[in-house]
């Protein structure tokens, strides 16, 4: 790859291209909830830092509501990018109602929905198609630790189906904290990690030889 437009850039930040938009009946995931109810990560791209990602948690465990930001800057291959996301999702009873997710991508705007009907979940991607997806996936907004059980996540950037291949890669620690680490593989290339309390406390990806990391703040 010797250059990168936004879609192959959102491509490889959003975990792969967007799988089949039916995939099979899943499991009904009911969201486990962290030890931490907010929290701030910083991106680093080398030991730089480049940018900060968050999430908050409001509402109750039964009827939450779920903020996350992710912004940063950082060069790939020479070539300078801007990236921010803004996403909301609102639950009730372990499942989700609706999610908006709306951002920008070296200034071009891309955008995402998804709404309850019934046992589904009417999801509008970023192309504006529309199509019913599994009410089970949850969202890759890394903040319940049992995302690392799932099979196959909704992409909270570009709206469509990722699968996954989850594989656990032991306890250890990662800048300090005591953590169980998981590969997801699939269409989602990323390491992540949570500590005891299944609070998200990093993650790992790399895009065309350069290496990017979230530690938790």
């Amino acid at each position: 790859m010797t250059s990168f437009d936004r879609r192959s850039l959102l491509t490889v930040l959003a975990g792969g291209a967007a799988a089949s938009m039916m995939p099979g009946a899943l499991a009904f995931a009911v969201p486990v909830f962290p030890g931490v109810s907010a929290l701030s990560m910083d991106l680093y791209q080398g030991s730089k830092v480049i940018g900060q990602h968050a999430y908050e948690i409001t509402g109750s465990q039964s009827a939450p509501r779920v903020r996350t930001t992710a912004n940063f800057e950082g060069r790939i291959l020479g070539f300078r990018f801007r990236y921010a996301l803004s996403t909301e999702e609102v639950w009730q009873g372990g499942r989700l109602l609706s999610l908006r997710s709306e951002g920008s991508l070296r200034d071009q705007p891309f955008g995402m929905s998804a709404d309850r009907e019934g046992g589904a979940l009417a999801v509008v991607d970023e192309k504006g198609r529309r199509y019913q997806a599994d009410g089970g996936l949850l969202p890759t907004t890394y903040w319940m630790p049992n995302f690392v059980q799932q099979s196959a996540v909704l992409d909270t950037q570009r709206g469509g189906v990722l699968t996954t291949q989850p594989q656990a890669l032991g306890r250890g620690t990662f800048y300090g904290r005591s953590v169980q680490g998981w590969d997801i593989g699939g269409d989602l290339p990323i390491t992540i990690y949570y500590d005891d309390s299944g609070t998200w406390s990093g993650l790992k990806f790399s895009i065309a030889g350069a290496r990017f990391q979230y530690r938790r703040v």
